[in-house]
C-alpha cells in the first residue's frame, strides 16, 4: 500500500468514525429522553419492546466510533529500517546537562538517523577551539544542524524534508525527461 492509498484509507476511517459517533450521540439523546419521560416525538412500538438493548447498542456504537477514530499508529515505514541520513555526529563534553538533553531528543528520532557517533571534544584541542562552549553540536551528513540545544520540531522538519527528497527522485526524473 503506497502513501496515498494509506492516506485515503485513514480519511475514510475518520469519516466513518465521525458518522458513527454522531449516530451514537443521537441514539443516546433518544434514550435519555425516553428514560426521563420527555419524548421528542412518538416512538414506534418496537422502541418500547427493545428497551433492554438500547444501552448495549449505544455503548457498542460509541466503542466502534472510538476504534475508528483512534490515532493512526506510527507512520508506515517504507524505508525498511534504512536511515535517511549517512552520518550523525554528536559533539559533547563531560558534565554537560544540555548534551544529555540533546542526546535524549536525538534518540527519540533514532529510526530516521544513522548510528549516532558521540565525540567528546575535550579529547581534541582542535575540537575544543572549534566548538568550545557551543556544545552540544549535532552534525548531520557533514553539516552542523544544531548548536547548544536540539529543537525537536526543527529536527522533525529536517527529517520530513529528507523523506520528501527520498520520494522525489522518481518524480523529478519524469519531469526532466518531459
Amino acid at each position: 500500500m503506497n502513501a496515498r492509498e494509506a492516506e485515503l484509507q485513514d480519511k475514510v476511517q475518520a469519516w466513518l468514525g465521525t458518522g458513527m459517533m454522531i449516530l451514537a450521540s443521537l441514539f443516546a439523546v433518544l434514550i435519555f429522553c425516553d428514560r426521563t419521560d420527555m419524548p421528542l416525538f412518538n416512538m414506534p412500538s418496537m422502541w418500547f419492546k427493545s428497551r433492554g438493548v438500547h444501552l448495549v447498542l449505544c455503548g457498542s456504537m460509541f466503542l466502534m466510533a472510538a476504534f475508528l477514530l483512534k490515532s493512526p499508529g506510527a507512520p508506515r515505514d517504507e524505508r525498511n529500517g534504512r536511515p535517511l541520513f549517512r552520518s550523525c555526529r554528536f559533539y559533547t563534553r563531560e558534565n554537560c546537562h544540555l548534551c544529555d538533553d540533546a542526546l535524549g531528543i536525538l534518540t527519540q528520532f533514532q529510526d530516521a538517523l544513522p548510528t549516532i557517533e558521540i565525540i567528546d571534544i575535550d579529547e581534541d584541542a582542535q575540537l575544543v577551539r572549534q566548538f568550545g562552549e557551543s556544545v552540544p553540536v549535532v552534525e548531520i551528513d557533514g553539516r552542523v544542524r544544531f548548536r547548544g540545544a536540539v529543537n525537536p520540531k526543527l529536527l522533525q522538519r529536517l527529517i520530513d524534508a529528507a523523506e520528501l527528497r527520498e520520494e522525489q527522485p522518481e518524480q523529478t526524473g519524469t519531469l526532466a525527461s518531459a
